[in-house]
């Protein structure tokens, strides 16, 4: 025959066997294999350590205890088994507790709330990035090219605190910023001024207001002895909606306080009435704080790995998901234009699946748009970042040195996707000129007061297998330890087949400079290298980029490549 206790044990988890039932059922109906997963190691753990606390609220491991060790029992031990055989129905209500055991509880089960309170996501986000994150663009905007830096305001209505850091000699030019909603005038947009200085610095600060959430530009123009320019930089300051995994955490994390403090209150009410707690509200709270701590460590868990999944996506440059791809139609003004004379190239970009202006890029190395231009000989080459002028809309000012055809390749990365590289073509006209000498592979060569050495893990390259260049700087007969990092790299390669036919931009293998406003205070040197893979025979052109004394050192070579 069972006592009260085995009964009341046998109901008690018969219930939350099928409460685990329902939830597993739902979760495996759903898709959500990796919640059934958590529900199943749960389910497994969480019995073994009630099961102790059961055993030893029942009032068996004094005994055990006793018996083991073949010894009286004394003191409190003697005491609780007196109570026992005195009130046997004592027994029949094991699962209360006493209130120290219960204050214990309470306070042991703060801690994954407080653990699950921190994990929970944050109430803006910036344009794919963090609230209060930093986000610098890099644009040429007209004859000047600058670092723009933009501190996302976590909250609207905020400050919108800026970092101006000039990539070339800007001194005595002045530097006009406004702000204004996604496609609306800025004719009546409060507007703040930055005087460059001489001697210029390094950084300046400006300050304007974000007067609520939504998508806004960012206009900054500049004049000066060069010349002027303008840019528009988008970014946005959303609230995003709950997620299911969120809603159902806030929902359980509140029935757990809500049932905490209900049972502080019946407690209180017991103990001033000298009457224990009816059994069907003891078992009824804990079936509550049971459910509630089954669904909070659940989708938890659940959003924890979630944001650890999209964190690692992001580092690695791996889309979450995908876009339609980016149509570029490029113009040129004038419509013919001519070696030696300044021209404008203007890159429409719209979305294949639309035909909508493309506002979804996303920042990739500080720029929203890489755009390198190559002459078909190679002998013009250029490496531009050009400035936003509308939705969709980019424009920058070139003068090629030579007739012929060119090649742009424009360089875009948008949200949730990866990255894009589509190649335009446009003549130049004008007399034309004998071919130039390619510039040398392999070995020395003097760049400036720079004296470069490049070198290859495999000699000579063959097509599909990897290759590591290496290039050295020497200044004065001493290795150069001075080089910045450009981009947030310590290097860019620029790498074409003579035919066109393949491009990439490879990156240094040197650690990332960390982004955002103020100097950065890494250094490379002597040696910077880059690894790549030439994938088909032949003779590739190569222009490796990197930064002095604030200066962009490129260093061209040709390379062939046999089977």
């Amino acid at each position: 025959m069972h006592t009260d206790a085995e009964t009341t044990f046998v109901r008690v988890y018969g219930a939350r066997t099928a409460l685990l039932g329902v939830v597993g059922f739902t979760f495996v109906t759903l898709g959500m294999i990796r919640s059934f997963a958590l529900l199943f190691t749960l389910a497994t753990v969480l019995p073994l350590l009630d099961a102790v606390a059961s055993v030893s609220r029942i009032g068996l491991g004094h005994k055990l205890v006793a018996r083991r060790h073949h010894a009286r029992p004394h003191g409190r031990q003697r005491r609780a088994l007196a109570a026992d055989r005195a009130n046997p129905a004592s027994r029949s209500q094991p699962w209360r507790g006493s209130s120290n055991d219960n204050r214990l509880f309470r306070t042991l089960l703060l801690l994954p709330l407080i653990g699950l309170a921190l994990i929970l996501p944050a109430s803006a986000a910036a344009h794919g990035s963090a609230p209060g994150s930093a986000q610098t663009f890099t644009q040429a905007i007209g004859p000047y090219e600058l670092a723009i830096t933009i501190q996302i305001p976590q909250r609207a209505p905020a400050p919108l605190l800026l970092a101006i850091a000039p990539q070339d000699d800007m001194r005595d030019t002045t530097i006009s910023l406004r702000l204004a909603p996604r496609g609306q005038s800025f004719a009546n947009a409060p507007a703040v001024q930055v005087r460059a200085t001489n001697p210029p610095q390094p950084l300046y600060n400006a300050q304007l207001q974000v007067d609520g959430t939504g998508d806004w530009d960012l206009e900054a123009r500049v004049e000066g002895a060069k010349g002027q320019g303008v840019a528009r930089l988008p970014f946005s300051v959303v609230n995003p909606p709950l997620s299911v995994a969120t809603v159902a955490l806030l929902i359980a994390i509140g029935g757990l306080i809500v049932t905490m403090i209900v049972s502080i209150g019946l407690e209180g009410l017991a103990q001033r009435r000298k009457q224990p707690m009816p059994g069907w509200v003891n078992r009824l709270l804990g079936d509550v704080l049971f459910a509630c701590v089954i669904v909070a460590v659940i989708f938890g868990v659940q959003q924890f790995l979630d944001s650890l999944r999209a964190t690692q996506a992001a580092a690695s440059g791996t889309p979450i998901s995908g876009r339609p791809h980016v149509n570029v139609v490029l113009g040129t003004a004038p419509r013919v234009p001519l070696a030696g004379q300044p021209l404008t190239l203007t890159l429409d970009l719209s979305d294949g699946s639309t035909g909508l202006p493309v506002e979804d890029l996303s920042l990739h190395h500080e720029a929203l748009m890489h755009l390198v231009v190559i002459s078909s000989d190679g002998g013009f080459f250029a490496h531009l970042h050009p400035p936003r002028l509308a939705p969709g809309r980019f424009a920058i000012a070139l003068t090629p040195d030579r007739p012929g055809r060119y090649t742009a390749y424009v360089e875009i990365e948008r949200q949730d996707s990866g990255l894009q590289a589509i190649a335009r073509d446009f003549q130049v006209g004008g007399t034309p000129a004998a071919d130039p000498a390619p510039p040398p592979g392999f070995g020395s060569r003097e760049i400036g007061d720079l004296r470069v050495s490049v070198s290859s893990s495999l000699t000579p390259l063959r097509a599909g297998r990897q290759a590591t260049l290496t290039f050295s700087f020497n200044a004065g007969g001493a290795p150069v330890m001075d080089l910045q990092p450009w981009l947030e790299m310590a290097g860019h390669l620029i790498t074409r087949s003579a035919d066109g036919a393949v491009y990439g931009h490879i990156h240094a293998t040197e650690r990332m400079a960390p982004g955002g406003p103020g100097p950065v205070t890494v250094r490379y040197g002597p040696d910077i290298r880059f690894v790549d893979t030439f994938p088909q025979p032949g003779r590739y052109q190569l222009w490796a980029q990197f930064r002095r004394a604030g200066k962009i050192v490129t260093v061209p070579l040709t390379l062939e490549v046999e089977k």
